[in-house]
């Protein structure tokens, strides 16, 4: 993580040094009350008993959970669903409803009176109504959306009052929103004359080793007669190329430039090489405004066999991820989300679909520095709503503002491939009567034709006979599988995807037995009767699902006999706060699908997605564990992931055998018609064409081990569980050991016996004591029917372990002291630069 976090601060710090004329403020301290105070808007307001917070803010995740917090009534036909019913934990269970006020002050000297000053909003959620010293001065109802307005107007010299006013309604969303202004937001001063913000457009019409077109796209705001200097640096901050231009701007200029750059460093998967446009505008000799644009260079196409990048096909092994980053909530911190990314990438992560809407600009800055692809996505309803008081009130207004914005935004990010106008729309099923794949496609096509045009559909069927389909350059399909082949043969010429795959549920470390996978399906090919387990800890053998959802080796199997499809996009990469499927009965608040946890620890299958994405990895990892003082059976199957070729099981010295993958000869869910769409479930040929399994393994106490053979025979990995005896200490272990001031920590403690082996039954509670260079900031345990506040210092460990973050205030050492009624621990490793 610390390379990441050096080279966006290495950034950070190369605009600032040449952009003296042109100043970036973070608004990061505000006052803050969820009282909604008529007079909260005027300038002279009493605040003084408001609650000091930092921005990035989210209020809702510092709230309890509470089921009555989020209790929706709908109906979700993409669960097969024909009438409303009652939801709990939909969107989270936390208090995101309701109105908060936010204050801060700054301030403004006479020479800034004469600049051209804008208030930007990297995200606010949600409804957001802005004031500046009493004045009204707009809104964005788009929670996700950035946004900014220009306030010189409004201001005065010395002290500025801005206010701004958001309220989130109850169905809104689908899925946790978060509440507050948890991005970032910030003051941005330029000359009258300046680069408008977002107003430069790089693209590279050609590439190759030995040379490489780049075309700039400039838009200028101001008056009068200037000189434009626009210079190319490369990733070691060396000028490869410059060109001078002489311009008459009157209120509104818009220019072109193109480079020729020999030998250029492309962008890629492996080094995603970076370069910087730095534009400036000259008055005399006077530099009145400079503005800098990462960019990379890279080609791509989208072809029917494929995907292509610099003219190598890629297959997508994506993950669709949501914005929350976890037990901290919606609040966007870079730092986590590279944490995040991290553990993808080790997983053989490829591409993120931001699920369903636009993220924090950091989060694509991190994909392009990464060498991660990425699918921009603006919309989750259209016209026709599937929640209540969700985007579909605004669409008619705002959608041709919110997608342009969008766009305009990121369209010079090298990690962005797609953009995305929709998610299972609900015009889906009416073959979208009023054109709007149409009309939201030609905006696009308006801002950018260098990449391509996507959306979702869950309803393969519909958007193929209405043409929705094929009026976006790429199609994704959502739970497809069974059907690419019969999509293929009846649209030859069709470009698609697999936008969401996957749907089994699982918690870490958890295992139910006897281990039965659902095989009865109705007549569109959803899974029926699926078991829901009582204790809300479904088990790890990816044998229980949503009616929709399949296990990863289903979609393995699919993308292997079906080579034009561009790959897969997995349903989710991380666990998130809301959509608890199919745990609604108000016993769950987060959701089930991941291979990371909602705390960020590995399930099983993460392992299952490397031995297919990690072809550079060997992988060996079986389950499950080997603690079972209570057990319901005499035995169960032991399940191995791994790259090798074979593999023996032995448990106390006794051999079972040695076993391998029995690949599939025919893929017996697949079907001709397109009108069975669905794929639910999985079964035991399946699981061991990509697993090798012993199937009746005796539980007897002691030792477990599996010993990995290569293509010769020869021995080449073992891996061992044992039985745990008593819980012994507590084991407290810093992600990294250094971060910087202002940054978050986190900490993954765990249970073990005297032998150091994990208790994977240990669920007792513990208390959390942060001092020194840190403050307690949040935790959790990866249970999603664990109801304790985020917030709060206090977490029950879950199948032995749980994740604590800090929030960093001063250089110093960080104590995190953790109390059990068994036991005690304080680590001291965590330094803050």
């Amino acid at each position: 993580m610390k390379t990441y976090l050096s080279i966006f601060i290495l950034l950070c710090n190369f605009q600032l040094l040449i952009a003296q004329n042109r100043t970036v403020e973070n608004l990061d301290q505000w006052k803050f009350t969820n009282y909604d105070f008529g007079a909260a808007f005027q300038e002279n307001f009493d605040d003084s008993d408001w609650r000091t917070v930092s921005v990035p803010h989210d209020w809702a995740v510092e709230g309890d959970f509470d089921f009555a917090n989020d209790l929706q009534l709908t109906m979700v036909v993409q669960d097969g669903e024909t009438k409303p019913k009652y939801r709990a934990g939909r969107s989270g269970a936390l208090p995101y409803v309701g109105i908060g006020w936010y204050r801060t002050t700054f301030n403004m000297s006479a020479q800034d009176l004469n600049q051209n000053i804008e208030l930007l909003f990297d995200g606010a959620m949600s409804n957001a109504k802005v004031y500046v010293n009493g004045q009204y001065v707009g809104e964005r109802p788009f929670g996700y959306i950035s946004f900014y307005f220009k306030i010189s107007k409004f201001l005065k010299q010395g002290e500025n009052t801005i206010a701004v006013r958001l309220e989130n309604y109850n169905s809104q969303s689908r899925w946790y929103p978060g509440a507050g202004l948890y991005r970032k937001v910030s003051i941005i001063k330029t000359n009258p004359t300046h680069v408008k913000t977002w107003g430069t457009f790089i693209t590279t019409p050609f590439v190759s080793e030995k040379k490489a077109s780049v075309n700039l796209d400039l838009e200028l705001i101001g008056n009068g007669q200037f000189r434009v200097e626009n210079q190319i640096f490369n990733s070691k901050g060396v000028q490869i190329t410059s060109k001078i231009k002489e311009v008459t701007i009157t209120e509104n200029k818009k220019l072109t430039e193109t480079f020729s750059i020999s030998k250029p460093d492309l962008w890629n998967l492996e080094t995603p090489n970076l370069y910087t446009l730095k534009t400036s505008i000259f008055q005399g000799d006077e530099e009145i405004d400079t503005y800098t644009t990462p960019f990379g260079i890279r080609s791509i196409r989208f072809e029917v066999d494929g995907f292509y990048l610099n003219d190598k096909k890629i297959k997508f092994q994506g993950v669709n991820m949501h914005h929350d980053l976890g037990p901290t909530g919606a609040a966007f911190h870079k730092e986590l989300f590279i944490r995040q990314m991290k553990k993808m990438k080790a997983m053989g992560v490829n591409a993120i679909r931001f699920s369903h809407n636009p993220p924090a600009p950091e989060a694509l800055d991190i994909c392009d520095e990464m060498g991660l692809l990425a699918i921009d996505e603006a919309f989750d309803e259209w016209q026709i709503g599937k929640v209540t008081n969700g985007y579909s009130k605004h669409f008619v207004k705002w959608a041709k503002t919110d997608l342009s914005d969008m766009i305009l935004r990121d369209r010079n990010h090298p990690s962005i491939i797609m953009w995305s106008i929709g998610n299972e729309i609900m015009e889906q099923y009416q073959h979208d009567p009023n054109h709007i794949t149409d009309y939201l496609n030609k905006i696009v096509k308006t801002l950018d034709t260098t990449r391509a045009t996507t959306a979702g559909f869950n309803s393969a069927n519909n958007a193929l006979v209405s043409g929705m389909a094929a009026t976006v350059d790429v199609a994704g399909f959502n739970y497809k599988p069974g059907i690419y082949g019969a999509i293929r043969k009846k649209y030859q010429n069709l470009k698609f995807y697999a936008s969401e795959t996957g749907g089994t549920v699982s918690v870490r470390n958890a295992y139910k037995f006897p281990v039965v996978f659902d095989t009865i399906h109705d007549k569109r090919g959803a899974s029926l009767n699926t078991f829901i387990f009582s204790d809300g800890h479904p088990g790890n053998y990816e044998s229980t699902q949503v009616p929709w959802g399949y296990p990863p080796v289903k979609e393995f199997a699919a993308l292997e006999k079906n080579t034009t499809v561009y790959g897969e996009f997995v349903w989710t990469g991380y666990d998130y706060l809301g959509e608890p499927s199919p745990y609604h009965d108000a016993k769950s608040r987060s959701s089930y699908f991941a291979p990371v946890d909602f705390v960020g620890l590995e399930k099983d299958k993460y392992h299952l997605y490397q031995t297919q994405w990690r072809k550079d990895k060997d992988v060996l990892h079986f389950f499950p564990h080997w603690t079972w003082p209570e057990l319901n059976v005499k035995s169960f199957p032991i399940v191995c992931y791994t790259s090798y070729e074979k593999a023996e099981l032995f448990v106390n010295g006794k051999s079972y055998g040695v076993q391998t993958k029995k690949r599939l000869k025919t893929l017996n869910f697949e079907n001709t018609n397109i009108k069975v769409e669905a794929s639910g479930g999985g079964n035991w040929d399946l699981t061991k064409a990509y697993a090798i399994v012993w199937d009746d393994v005796i539980y007897e106490p002691g030792e477990v081990k599996v010993v990995a053979y290569d293509k010769k025979g020869k021995k080449a990995a073992e891996m061992v569980r044992v039985t745990a005896s008593a819980p012994h200490h507590i084991k407290i272990e810093p992600e990294i050991t250094s971060i910087n001031t202002g940054e978050v920590g986190v900490y993954v403690v765990s249970v073990l016996d005297k032998d150091g082996n994990l208790c994977p039954h240990y669920n007792e509670n513990m208390d959390i004591e942060v001092s020194g260079a840190a403050s307690f900031l949040a935790s959790g345990n990866g249970d999603p029917t664990n109801m304790q506040n985020l917030s709060k210092p206090t977490r029950k460990f879950f199948n032995g372990q749980a994740v604590i973050f800090v929030k960093s205030k001063e250089k110093g050492k960080v104590i995190l002291k953790t109390s059990t009624k068994n036991f005690t621990e304080t680590n001291e490793t965590l330094s803050i630069n």
